[in-house]
């Protein structure tokens, strides 16, 4: 499975950071572990806007009793969750391997294969390095937010 280029009814211009999920989905479907739940979306609070990614592998797709939910947030990066068989997730954190908020995408396709099938027992973070395009993509983003805030009058 391969991202839809604009994904879903949300035309590309207005997710800022785009380039990056699609550079995640490239490097997890070379590395043959696309997952079977993608949303890349942004949600409006009183104040800012933020950009996030969920990405999900169900019970059939991993080791172990549940699956994994892989989400990442413009502003705290990387964390995980494991879904159990009912739907339901059950927190686990953030993804220390993934310290940068910009993940290098095979990074991130290196934590995601060892979370879907080994539950994450064999990952090191002490070579993730920040992706090529971050700052590409974190232009794009606060330039997003400048046009939001100046539309609907937030940050007055």
């Amino acid at each position: 499975m391969v991202l839809l280029n604009p994904p879903g009814l949300l035309p590309a211009d207005t997710l800022p950071h785009w380039l990056y999920a699609h550079a995640v989905d490239q490097a997890l479907t070379g590395r043959g572990i696309p997952p079977g739940s993608v949303r890349v979306e942004r949600a409006f609070h009183p104040h800012e806007v933020t950009m996030y990614l969920v990405l999900d592998w169900d019970v059939s797709r991993c080791a172990g009793l549940g699956g994994i939910r892989l989400s990442w947030q413009d502003d705290t990066g990387w964390s995980h969750a494991l879904l159990r068989v009912n739907g339901s997730a059950l927190p686990r954190g953030p993804v220390t391997a993934l310290h940068r908020l910009f993940a290098a995408p095979e990074a991130v396709a290196e934590v995601a294969d060892s979370l879907v099938t080994r539950r994450g027992t064999a990952y090191d973070g002490d070579q993730c390095r920040e992706w090529e395009g971050a700052h590409e993509v974190r232009t794009a983003i606060d330039a997003f937010r400048r046009a939001t805030s100046a539309c609907a009058g937030l940050g007055s």
